[in-house]
This record gives structure tokens, C-alpha cells and sequence, in this order.
């Protein structure tokens, strides 16, 4: 038994023998588990192995997965035996499954609850289902009755999830100069998936835009519809790690008060709020002068902690966004988010 592979049930108890029986061969087990970290691979936009070992590395510097393990459970040649990496695999889809769910699902299973939280190419997909003895297409996910002991996966809310506090240029040429603050809340649908709703304030006129927010594990993309000109707006966003305090991006559109209606596009950051009401966050909404201390004054009202890399934080988000890129292009580098992403999460409250 030295060797046995710890073997989960999806309610977290202990395995029953009638569990146990219907557990596929162990061959055929390896091979599901083989196209579902593929599959896992796909979700989260990684080209390499070593890219997807990387984001276990990111989440669990300790981590069991690494390239010599994960060469072997890729090829379908074996299974973990430790439970820990089943708990960061967790931890890599965003915490959006259990630790049991991943390690005794079949592909079909863990397909389904991974496609309603994840963009996966189809054409990729279907070559996975064909290797897994499935028919190219997808068949609809069928919601299960809810139950402690139920076989479908427990998702949980997604980490985007939550209020923030946009910052931009104003694209006003009446604000020319200035920041413009706006609500954004990330909420999910009841077809389980993101929606992205942003409020701002443009001279005492509240104006709303939402739409479907679609991500891929590196980036996440919104078409909003503006309800008060019916125009769409786009934001193009790099998504961070865990717990994702600042987002950063581009947002595009047509300028609303302006007689030319510019096609205009700019850099945006989003601060998450902490311990604010939804209310509170949209009453900050207005613009702001290009000021790292009146940026440092906003930080605080989030619930961000008094330090000096507040301060430094507030100059940083400034120069952020009325920065040129050396390209030529209007882009949100990685690069150039990095150390406001360092900055804020020393900043961030325990919760």
C-alpha cells in the first residue's frame, strides 16, 4: 500500500469501497489526469510546460510541481501521490474548484467546470476530447441539484471578483490634464460568468456601462454598453495574481461629451476597495488633478495602509497614466504595472 495513490471523494470524506470499485484503471486514470492539466494549460494561455510549472511555482514556491514531476503527469505516465498538489492546482484555476473535484473527475467533468469559468479554444478542445474518446462537440452543462454529496464541481467566486476604484485620463477636453475616478464592480452572472459593470461621474451626470467580461488566465476583455449613448467601450486588461489589487489596462471608446465623438483609448488602472460600500465607492467618482498626494488621499480612503509606499504609490499611479510608451503605442505593459503591483500589496489590509 506504500505506493497507493491517495484516492479523495468529492464531499471530502473518507473513499468507499463502491468509490473505490468505480475508479477507472489506473492507466486510464493517468491519461484523464494527463488532458486535464493540458487542458488546465489551455485555460491559462500557457505555450510551454515550464510556463504552467511557473504558475505553480507563483501560488506555492514549495510545490510539488515542478518539470521533472510534471513531465511525467503531463504524458500520462503517472499520478501525483501527494494531496498538496491538487490543493495548488486549486489555487492555480483561481480557487474556482475543490481539491477532490480535479483528482477523481473524468475529463468530461472537469471540461465542463472548467469551460464555465475559462476561454478555451474550441479547435484545441476538440483535440482533447478526441484523445479523451468524446465527440468534438460540447454537450450543454446541465446544472446538478445542489447537495452536500453531489458530483458537480463546487465553484467558488473568482478572485477578479469584487469593487474598485478606476483611475484614467479625463478625455474631456474641458478636464484636458486631469484624472477621472469611476466605479467598476466585477460580479458574476447566474450562468456563472464575470460581468463588468464601470460608473463615472462626467459633470454631475452619472453615466453607467456594463457588458461580459471574458478572461483567459493572462488577460480579460470587456465590450460595455454605455446606457446613456448606447455606444460600446472596451477595456483590455492584464490579469494579476492573486488577490489582485490592482488591474491595470487599456479602456477605449468614443468620447461622450464631445462634439467629434474622438475615438480615444487610454491606460487604466483599477485599485481594489477594501471594507467600502458599493455606495461610498461610487460617491468618489468625479475627476482629480494629476496629483500623486491627491492619489495617496484616494489609496486611503480604499482601506490601504499608512506607509511610505503609499506615497510612492500615489506618484506611481500618476506617472503611469500620463505616461508615453516608448513604442508609439497606447499599451499597458507588464513591465511598467510591476512595481505598482509590488507597492500595492504591501499596502493591502489583512483581511
Amino acid at each position: 500500500m506504500g505506493n497507493a495513490v491517495k484516492q479523495f471523494r468529492l464531499d471530502g470524506g473518507a473513499p468507499l469501497l463502491a468509490d473505490i470499485d468505480r475508479q477507472p484503471p489506473m492507466a486510464e486514470a493517468s491519461h484523464h489526469l494527463a488532458l486535464k492539466l493540458r487542458l488546465t494549460s489551455l485555460a491559462l494561455g500557457c505555450s510551454t510546460h515550464k510556463e504552467l510549472c511557473a504558475r505553480f511555482a507563483a501560488i506555492n514556491r514549495t510545490t510539488l510541481f515542478v518539470p521533472q514531476n510534471a513531465y511525467k503527469w503531463l504524458s500520462g505516465k503517472a499520478m501525483p501521490r501527494a494531496s498538496s498538489v491538487y490543493e495548488d492546482w486549486v489555487r492555480v484555476v483561481d480557487g474556482a474548484l475543490t481539491a477532490p473535484f480535479i483528482a477523481s473527475s473524468s475529463f468530461q467533468e472537469f471540461q465542463d467546470a472548467i469551460c464555465t469559468r475559462f476561454v478555451v479554444p474550441e479547435t484545441a478542445l476538440a483535440m482533447l476530447r478526441a484523445e479523451a474518446g468524446l465527440p468534438p462537440g460540447r454537450d450543454p452543462i446541465v446544472a446538478a441539484p445542489s447537495s452536500a454529496s453531489s458530483n458537480a464541481p463546487q465553484l467558488g467566486g473568482h478572485w477578479l471578483e469584487g469593487g474598485y476604484l478606476a483611475i484614467s485620463p479625463a478625455w474631456s477636453r474641458a478636464a484636458g490634464g486631469q484624472l477621472i475616478l469611476g466605479a467598476v464592480t466585477i460580479h458574476p452572472t447566474a450562468a456563472q460568468r464575470l460581468e463588468i459593470s464601470y460608473s463615472e461621474n462626467l459633470f454631475n451626470r452619472q453615466v453607467l456601462m456594463s457588458g461580459q467580461l471574458l478572461h483567459d488566465g493572462r488577460t480579460a476583455q470587456g465590450a460595455l454598453t454605455c446606457s446613456y449613448t448606447h455606444r460600446l467601450f472596451f477595456m483590455a486588461l492584464n490579469v494579476p495574481t492573486p488577490p489582485a489589487s490592482l488591474i491595470g489596462g487599456i479602456f477605449s471608446g468614443a468620447a461622450v461629451h464631445d462634439p467629434d465623438a474622438r475615438a480615444t483609448a487610454c491606460r487604466i488602472l483599477l485599485l481594489r476597495a477594501h471594507g467600502i460600500q458599493p455606495e461610498a465607492l461610487l460617491a468618489r467618482a468625479g475627476y482629480l488633478g494629476a496629483d500623486g498626494a491627491l492619489v495617496e488621499r484616494e489609496l486611503a480612503a480604499l482601506g490601504y495602509r499608512d506607509d511610505a509606499a503609499r506615497t510612492a504609490l500615489g506618484a506611481g499611479v500618476v506617472e503611469f497614466l500620463t505616461g508615453l510608451s516608448s513604442s508609439g503605442l497606447c499599451e499597458a505593459r507588464l513591465n511598467d504595472l510591476a512595481p505598482l503591483e509590488q507597492l500595492i500589496e504591501r499596502l493591502t489590509p489583512s483581511e
